[in-house]
Formats: C-alpha cells, sequence, structure tokens
C-alpha cells in the first residue's frame, strides 16, 4: 500500500466510530471466512484458547483456494499461496514478540500436522511449498532456544517433537530430523535425554545393507546420539562412540581430525586406507580420504606415495575452492617432485593416461605446459572447431596461421549453414570479427558475400552483417 493511502486510511480511521468499525468488520468478515480467521486470530491466547486445528484447516483452505479444478496448485500459483500462508505464520512471530507462547505453538503446531498436505498440494518446481515447511520450522526452533519459553510449553512441545519423530512424521525429508532436533534442544533432564536415545537406537542399518536411504538414516541418529553424549559423556566416551560406529563417514572425519592434530599420522593413514576399502563405491568420500593420504604423505616427506596421489589428484581434480587439489596445482606437484632427467618420459606415461582416459582437458593443459605447439595441432586437425581454436594458445594460432585461418573459416561456414535466428546471426558476426582478427580478412570478405547472396534473403542475417 502507497504512503498516500496508508495517510488516507488512518485519516478514516481517526473520524469512524466504535459501531461503524464494527459494523463493517462484521460485514466483511460474513463475506471473506480468511478475514474472518484473519480477525479472530487477533483474540487467540487473550479472548479464547488458541487452537492448532484451527490454523491447519485455515491453510487447507489456502490450499483449495489456489488449487486448480483438479485439486492441485499450479507452478505459478504457488507463489501467491506461499505468500497466504506466510501471513499465518507470521502470527507466530507477534506472537513471540508478545509473549503469547501458547498462540505461537498452536500456530506452528496446526502448519506441521498438515506439512504433507502442503509438500504434495502442488508443483514445487519453484520450491516455494517447501519454503513453508523450512519456515515452519526455523520459527519452531526459534522458539525452543528461547530462555522465556514457559516450562510446562518446553515438555509439551518435546513430547510433540519425540512423538513426531518416532511416528516417522515426514520421514523421507529433512525436516523428519527437525523433529529429533526441537527434542535434543529440549530435553534437559537425564530422563528426557535418555528417551531421545531410546528413540535414536530404534533406528538400526546393517552395514552390509544396500538400501541408501537405511544407511543415511542410521548414520543420522548416530550422529545426534552422538550430540547427546556431549552434554552429558566424556570426551572418551565419545571418541570410543565413533570408533565403534566408525563406518559413519562423519564419524571418521571427526577422528581423523582428531588424531591428526595430535600428528598421529599413522592412525590418520589407517583410519584413510580404511576408509577408501569400505567406501570404495562412493567417489566423494573416496576423495576425501585420499586428500587426507596426501597430507600425511606431504607432513612425514614420502615422495612416492605423494607423486602417487599427486597424479590421482591431476587427473581427478579437487572440490571447488580445494585449490590445493586443482589439476594445475597437481601438475606443478608432479613436475617438483619427478627429477628432470626423467621428466619426458614422466610426461609421455601422463599424455598415455589422458588420452586412455580421453581427458583431453588435460591432455591440452600437457600439451600447453610442456609447449608441445605441433602435438597441440594434431588434436585440432583430429577435430577442428570454433571452441578449441579460440580455446588453442597464440604460440599455435602463429605458428599455424595460414592452416589455422583455413579450419576457422571453413567451421565459421558450417556455423552459418545452421544458423537461424538473429542472435545465431549475431554470433556468427563475431566469429567473422574473430577471423579477422587471426589475420583472416580475404577469407572473412568471403564468407560475407556468401551468406549476403543465399537464398531465400535473410534480412536480419544482412543486417547483423552490415554491423561488421
Amino acid at each position: 500500500m502507497s504512503t498516500r493511502n496508508i495517510d488516507k486510511l488512518d485519516l478514516l480511521l481517526s473520524k469512524l466510530d466504535k459501531k461503524q468499525l464494527a459494523d463493517f468488520i462484521r460485514k466483511e468478515c460474513c463475506n471473506s471466512k480468511q478475514l474472518q480467521d484473519r480477525f479472530l486470530a487477533l483474540g487467540a491466547g487473550t479472548l479464547f484458547k488458541p487452537d492448532s486445528a484451527k490454523y491447519a484447516s485455515r491453510v487447507e483452505d489456502l490450499i483449495e483456494d489456489y488449487s486448480d479444478r483438479h485439486g492441485y496448485i499450479e507452478y505459478r500459483a504457488t507463489f501467491d499461496f506461499n505468500r497466504a500462508v506466510t501471513r499465518i505464520l507470521d502470527e507466530a512471530d507477534e506472537a513471540m514478540e508478545n509473549v503469547q507462547w501458547e498462540v505461537a505453538v498452536a500456530v506452528l503446531m496446526g502448519i506441521a500436522s498438515i506439512s504433507e498436505d502442503i509438500l504434495n498440494s502442488g508443483d514445487d518446481s519453484a520450491g516455494e511449498l517447501g519454503a513453508i515447511v523450512s519456515a515452519c520450522f526455523e520459527k519452531w526452533h526459534i522458539l525452543c532456544d528461547d530462555e522465556l519459553l514457559p516450562e510446562n510449553l518446553k515438555s509439551e512441545i518435546f513430547d510433540l517433537a519425540l512423538s513426531r519423530f518416532k511416528d516417522k512424521d515426514l520421514e523421507g525429508w529433512d525436516w523428519w530430523w527437525d523433529w529429533i532436533e526441537m527434542a535434543i534442544t529440549l530435553a534437559d533432564t537425564p530422563e528426557k535425554q535418555d528417551m531421545v536415545v531410546k528413540a535414536l537406537d530404534a533406528i538400526k542399518s546393517n552395514d552390509d545393507d544396500d538400501n541408501w536411504s537405511a544407511k543415511h538414516n542410521a548414520e543420522m541418529a548416530q550422529k545426534y546420539k552422538l550430540e547427546i553424549m556431549s552434554r552429558r559423556g566424556s570426551e572418551e566416551d565419545q571418541i570410543k562412540f565413533m570408533y565403534d560406529n566408525v563406518s559413519n563417514p562423519d564419524f571418521r572425519k571427526r577422528l581423523i581430525q582428531i588424531v591428526w592434530d595430535k600428528a598421529d599420522y599413522d592412525e590418520v593413514l589407517r583410519l584413510a586406507k580404511e576408509g577408501v576399502n569400505h567406501d570404495a563405491d562412493y567417489a566423494g568420500l573416496v576423495t576425501d580420504w585420499h586428500r587426507w593420504e596426501y597430507r600425511v604423505y606431504q607432513q612425514i616427506g614420502d615422495r612416492d606415495n605423494k607423486l602417487k596421489l599427486a597424479r590421482h589428484f591431476f587427473f581427478n581434480g579437487g572440490r571447488w575452492g580445494e585449490k590445493e587439489f586443482y589439476m594445475d596445482s597437481m601438475y606443478s606437484v608432479l613436475k617438483s617432485l619427478v627429477p628432470q632427467n626423467e621428466w619426458p618420459s614422466y610426461v609421455t606415461s601422463l599424455i598415455a593416461e589422458t588420452q586412455k582416459k580421453k581427458a583431453f582437458p588435460r591432455l591440452l593443459y600437457i600439451y600447453t605446459q610442456e609447449k608441445m605447439w605441433s602435438e597441440y595441432m594434431d588434436y585440432i586437425r583430429k577435430d577442428p572447431s570454433i571452441y578449441e581454436i579460440d580455446e588453442a594458445p597464440n604460440e599455435v594460432k602463429k605458428l599455424f596461421r595460414e592452416e589455422i585461418i583455413k579450419l576457422y573459416a571453413a567451421d565459421v561456414r558450417n556455423y552459418f549453414q545452421r544458423a537461424s535466428s538473429r542472435d545465431s546471426y549475431r554470433n556468427g558476426v563475431a566469429y567473422i570479427r574473430k577471423l579477422i582478427r587471426y589475420g583472416g580478412s580475404k577469407e572473412a570478405e568471403q564468407i560475407v558475400i556468401e551468406q549476403k547472396s543465399r537464398t531465400p534473403r535473410r534480412p536480419a542475417l544482412i543486417d547483423e552483417l552490415s554491423k561488421l
């Protein structure tokens, strides 16, 4: 609403008497159930006992309002639906600010109780439906963390959260674990902590179980059990628990970090090598364990094993942000570890491996680093393309200038044969400009003549070519 309209609204409200306002509100509430629900919510916690079922019903009504004739919320409608439900969630924020704890609990209980209905109500390609459930649990966590929350409500929410978790409410989504996180936050007595541990112990999976979901759930349960242990057990008990369940990759990572900090490199290697074997089917985890092996070999000066892993990382690279393990970093490591007189034969073996693995970006990287311009040109000749020529080092373009111009001109001609829109014509003109920069002015001029004389005439193409 604009500032001008707000000013008008304030002026009108100052002039109307109570009866006029009451008559207007009563009439509008009779005509709009949504307005009626929002207005009656003002009395929750003061005039009326807050009822979670009322809030659930309001959301169910919104699902019906925003659904099409097939009872499904279409993609575009999910945005407005999200905004409408968010207005109800905002009532929980207002209630917490006003220390109306029972109202906040009722709002969140109501919406959480129909989370699956929300998630299954329509097309969630944009994530608007899931965002509602996420927002609901974010507010749950804020509420659970509030030191002013009364003890009776803490116990009520603890019982609710633990019950929902045991009943597998939202199992299969990450929000299922929000229930146990809430219970852990509110488990402020040994008895409550024991109840949480018992619920977590019920989630088991055999190490030979091929069911990924079962394994994941068991590992998550172990992780939360460790969190409970950190509140009441010794560090030794926690370490023993992690060793007893070391197949959990999160525990293995923590244990490796612990022994690394103690400079116990033998144990780091043992845990990492064991992880490589245990998690052989999970490339990401295997890379994690190899990274730790590499760091140990680097720390203790084990040249042979460091060389072996540097070669592995040259081909497999590191994750985004881990520059230490990027291809170029690993190539520098290889060059520093291999004796100079052995380097040429080592490069030959690297090239053979890249060709076998069809790791062509790495092959071209080697050619560039070793200034193998003839080999680089041989690669281009096998399958010339605009991209490969553009990406080629300047040395290659200069040494094989005439051939590069000929190949590039042929590729540009082929491109124009496929081009059929103004955007593609514009790209083609950009390629002609590059051809001119490479020294192919004559070839570029011929291509322009050919394209302008194409039939049927293409006005958009001629227009773009005229901009050269």
